[in-house]
């Protein structure tokens, strides 16, 4: 039971904090924050190096690959918008969102297998890749909802999901035996 509340733990914080803020751009800016304490805290006996350093450098890795894959995505827009003969349509930004999340996912786990220990890149890339899909699939599903629309003027919620459901992944990543463990259980 401990290990299964240790594996959501971290998807946990995530939500609380995010219904503790009051509002939703003032918890954009914290979102790295937010993500790299929600995996690095919950996860702290899994890093490799000294934990306050280790830590510290989860939460710089992680401010750093949301803005170069923000970086990355205007420059892709605009590259985008200049090639187009038209103007870029709902579908091209929804593509550019879910390639811009997806790359982002992989490569911030990239960046921490460096940090924590990892049991199984390919378990690893499998969870990362079927959390990726419930985000994608949750922002479908609740399109009717105005909360929930996905779409680049939905960011916000995009992002959001996105810090709960990689969070999850990240935590099951990094917790492969328990999380098998207590399948194999059920």
């Amino acid at each position: 039971m401990y290990q299964m509340f240790r594996i959501l733990l971290g998807s946990l914080l995530v939500i609380v904090t995010m219904l503790l803020v009051p509002s939703v751009e003032k918890a954009l800016f914290y979102l790295p924050l937010l993500f790299s304490l929600s995996v690095s805290l919950v996860n702290v006996d899994k890093i490799k190096i000294n934990r306050p350093l280790g830590i510290l450098l989860s939460l710089v890795q992680s401010y750093l690959v949301f803005m170069g894959l923000a970086v990355v995505l205007y420059f892709f827009d605009e590259w985008l918008y200049d090639i187009s003969t038209k103007e870029i349509t709902e579908y091209e930004g929804i593509i550019m969102l879910t390639f811009g999340g997806y790359l982002a996912a992989i490569l911030l786990f990239y960046f921490t297998s460096f940090l924590f220990k990892v049991s199984s890149f390919k378990f690893s890339f499998l969870a990362i890749s079927v959390c990726y899909v419930v985000v994608v699939a949750t922002m479908l599903i609740f399109s009717k909802n105005e909360y929930l629309q996905f779409g680049v003027e939905k960011l916000p919620s995009f992002l959001i999901s996105w810090c709960i459901f990689m969070s999850l992944a990240y935590s099951i990543s990094l917790n492969r035996e328990a999380f098998l463990l207590l399948i194999k259980r059920k």
